[in-house]
């Protein structure tokens, strides 16, 4: 049986039949936990959340729609690994895929001293059309700001939801979405010329040490539009920031 599966940015796509994909992303979070060894001591539930939050905004920004979520934890089931699933149930719940079943493993053969939580999610997607050369004028605006490591927890209320992401999505407006994690905002600019095969002009108000920042569990989403209706978008949507444009 031919294999046309296919990386896009951080996705695995497969096609299922002629009008659907299904859409596969993942994230790993090490050393967030109350563990011995964890560098950043937190909750294993925020340990998940932000896990879970990572492979979810992958995919929502692709436009799929979640069908599963698995868990590979590297603690044990009970107590540990019943309160990482019941956080991913609350957390599913939030964004509105209450629906979505969760599978996955736990280490229930030694005692581990780091908390290492692995998330992948599947979900299917209408078949995409080729984006490069769609379009040729785009505005490219910032939703959030790079926080990682300790950062992260002293600024947990600031950092949008997934939810907001989910609504974002559905707005006409909107061309395409890219969430930002550890490789920064600079590097994903790059990424969403490539993908529409348009020239990179930053705006004169970017941050230059902001954007080479990484945003840890995707603090940053990056939204474009068309150029022609950047005003209207910024007045529907006041707390992103212009960064930069694409054009021939």
């Amino acid at each position: 049986m031919d294999n046309n599966s296919h990386q896009f940015r951080d996705l695995t796509i497969t096609p299922i039949s002629q009008t659907e994909d299904l859409v596969v992303s993942c994230d790993v979070s090490a050393g967030f936990g109350d563990r011995k060894y964890d560098l950043v001591k937190c909750s294993p539930e925020i340990s998940v959340s932000l896990t879970l939050r990572t492979a979810m905004l992958e995919l929502i920004s692709y436009g799929a729609t979640p069908i599963n979520v698995i868990d590979t934890l590297s603690v044990e089931y009970d107590p540990t690994g019943l309160k990482v699933i019941a956080q991913m149930k609350s957390d599913l719940k939030e964004m509105g895929y209450s629906n979505v079943p969760i599978n996955g493993s736990t280490e229930d053969n030694l005692n581990t001293e780091m908390t290492t939580v692995g998330i992948t999610v599947i979900g299917r997607s209408p078949k995409k059309v080729d984006l490069t050369n769609e379009r040729s004028d785009l505005a490219i605006f910032q939703l959030g700001v790079p926080y990682m490591g300790q950062a992260v927890l002293d600024n947990f209320s600031k950092i949008f939801s997934v939810k907001q992401v989910i609504e974002l999505r559905k707005d006409p407006l909107v061309s395409d979405m890219i969430p930002v994690g550890s490789k920064g905002v600079s590097y994903e600019l790059g990424v969403l010329a490539k993908t529409h095969n348009l020239n990179l002009e930053l705006s004169q108000q970017i941050d230059d040490l902001e954007i080479k920042q990484t945003a840890g569990p995707s603090t940053v989403l990056l939204v474009a539009v068309e150029n022609s209706m950047k005003h209207q978008f910024l007045q529907k949507y006041p707390d992103l920031k212009w960064i930069a444009r694409l054009g021939k």
